[in-house]
Order: C-alpha cells, then structure tokens, then sequence
C-alpha cells in the first residue's frame, strides 16, 4: 500500500512550468560565466562579430543612395508596354474605321507647283533632306512609313535596320531623339516627325499634343517646340489626331507653319473627316495621305494580308503609302516580306519619291 501512495503523490506532483525552467537556465549559465568570465567574453564577442556581418550588409542596402532613388523611381523595365499604366502609343482608336483607301494621280495645282519648286537660292526642307531617288515611273512605287518611333529603342532600332528605305517617323518627346534620328538615317531611311494630336476618343496622344482647345499663340508654340526637336526629316505626319485634322482653323495654323519651313505633310488618314490632305494641296503645301495601315490588328497573318493589300494596291494606282509601328508582328512581316519585293515588280521608296509621282513631279 505505501508503493501505491508514493506512486500517487508522484502524480500529483506539479511539474515546473516554462518560466521557473527558463528563470534555472538562466541562474545556471549566469554562475559558468562569473565562475568563467574569460570564455564567456570571448563567445559574446564571437557572437557579435557573426551577427555583426548580416546586419551590416542590410543596413547598406538600407540606407544606399542609388538604392533609395531606385525606390523612389519605381521598378525598371525593359520594354515601354511593360510600364503598368502608361498609355499604349498607337493610332487605333475605339470606333474608328481605317480601310484601305485607293485614289488616282491628280493635276498639280499651280500652288503646290509653287510649293515643289527647286530654285538655286531656296530648296525646300522636304527636297534637300529626302533621300536621293530617280526612278519614278519604271515601277509602282510602296513607300512603308514606320510610326510611333523612339519609345520602345530596342524595337525602333530593329524597325530602322530591316531592310530599305524605309520611312521612320519619330515622335518629338523621344528620349535621345537626335541620336536615334541619326541612326536611322544612317542606315537609308528618310525621316518624318509623328506629330501628336487630339483624337475623338480618349486615347492619350502624349505630351503637348495639339488640341483643339488651344488658343492659336499655345498652338503655333507646340507646333514650333516639336518642329525644333530635331532635324533633317522631310515633313510631318499626324499621330493619331482624329479630332484635331478635322478642326480646319487648327489645321490650317499648323500647315502654314509646316509651309513655313518647307515640309511636306502625310495625312494618315485616322479619320475619314480628315480636312488634312485637301488642305495641304490649297495651301500650296506638298502633301500625300496613307492608303494601307498595317497593324490596327496586331496579329502576324493580319499584317501579312494588309501587306498583300498594300501590293494590290500599288499595281493597281501605281503608289501606295503603308503606316506601320515597331510592333514585334509587324517587324517580323516586314522583314519576310521586303526582300521579296522586287522580284514582285514593286520597288521601295521613301516617301518623298512617291509624293513627287503621285504629283507628277520630277
């Protein structure tokens, strides 16, 4: 019986809960480091020398100046359609129809004779920096016009080194304009300005485009600031802009100015309402519009048939003008498509040579 209540009162028996164990341990590792305070010494500092490594490492992470101007900036990216947010740069805009657009060769007009007119003292802008090109009749003539140029670099400089010429707009707000412009040229292509303008929907056109809303001095300020970004281009063509090139009186500022510096305008068409093309001509100033878009569908098979639109119709008025963008579809078409082309009976050529056939110009 006494084995039995031992055994009982051993049951019984609280064990000692996590604090007194805690508060043992402590008492017990306190007396080994006074009984050896020079062991202990030696694993304290051992102990901060280790802590001591990782600590420090975040701490320059922390406090690194690059690296809070980094954060302060924002993550990088390597391609521009990867920023989130941002508008996407593009002439498609919601409820717009761009169809293919066929026209004859038309009388020139004695103002845009006028306009066309080499003379020993004056050459215009649009002559002197075109790019040199004799043969105007032999063949129908594809002048392919790649928009939306200097944003996305690493896809602009693909498009300017497919095979040419080519014509390379370039919009005005580009990072290293100049220098990208040069290497385009560089490479035989003829250079535009893509000028933003308000479109009917509410796509973002980019910085200082031209609005309707603008008083005429605010206007002629804008057109002139994007002018002046660069040199050595021919003449001007509209991004996007389905509002502003049916607005006729700020049409009708920005054409004056563009005649004032001997430029030629390419409408592209991204509103049938456009007043743009037949502006020009009663202005005296060279112009020529945009018969084909290539990639309003992003799609590789629908930039191949546009490209198959773009031959019918150059067989059939003996010039076309085809927008495109440094998308990766449409670079892809393109540099399947261009080496074939004259083996075809269709020649390449900038877009100054077929503004001087469709007016009969030499």
């Amino acid at each position: 019986m006494a084995s039995k209540k031992n055994r009982s009162r051993k049951a019984n028996r609280k064990s000692p809960n996590l604090k007194d164990r805690v508060l043992v341990r402590l008492r017990t590792l306190l007396a080994w480091a006074d009984a050896h305070r020079w062991h202990a010494a030696g694993l304290v500092l051992l102990v901060l020398f280790v802590a001591s490594v990782p600590a420090g490492y975040w701490i320059a992470q922390r406090f690194d100046p690059k690296r809070t101007e980094a954060a302060k900036l924002g993550p990088r990216y390597a391609r521009i359609e990867d920023i989130p947010g941002l508008p996407r740069y593009t002439e498609t805009e919601p409820g717009q129809q761009r169809n293919t657009i066929e026209e004859k060769p038309r009388a020139s007009r004695p103002t845009q004779l006028a306009a066309a007119a080499t003379t020993a003292l004056v050459e215009p802008a649009w002559r002197r920096n075109a790019l040199p090109f004799r043969d105007l009749g032999s063949k129908p003539l594809v002048a392919i016009v790649i928009d939306d140029v200097g944003l996305d670099r690493p896809r602009s400089k693909r498009a300017w080194e497919l095979p040419g010429p080519l014509t390379i707009s370039f919009l005005p707000y580009a990072k290293d304009l100049r220098e990208q412009a040069r290497a385009a040229r560089a490479h035989g292509n003829e250079l535009m300005l893509h000028l933003p303008m308000e479109p009917s929907g509410r796509a973002d056109p980019g910085p200082n485009a031209l609005l309707v809303s603008l008083s005429e001095s605010e206007l002629r300020q804008r057109v002139s600031a994007a002018l002046d970004s660069f040199d050595g281009y021919v003449g001007v063509n509209n991004h996007m802009g389905s509002r502003f090139t049916a607005f006729r009186p700020g049409m009708d500022t920005t054409l004056r100015l563009f005649r004032a510096r001997g430029l030629l305008f390419l409408d592209s068409r991204t509103t049938p309402e456009s007043v743009g093309d037949q502006l020009a001509q009663d202005l005296g100033v060279p112009s020529v519009a945009r018969h084909v878009f290539l990639d309003d569908d992003e799609s590789i098979d629908a930039v191949r048939r546009k490209l198959a639109d773009t031959e019918a119709v150059a067989r059939r008025q003996g010039f076309v003008v085809a927008i495109g963008h440094p998308h990766e579809a449409t670079i892809q078409a393109l540099a399947e498509w261009l080496p074939g082309l004259s083996a075809k009976g269709l020649t390449l050529a900038p877009l100054s040579a077929v503004l001087r056939k469709r007016n009969g110009w030499d």
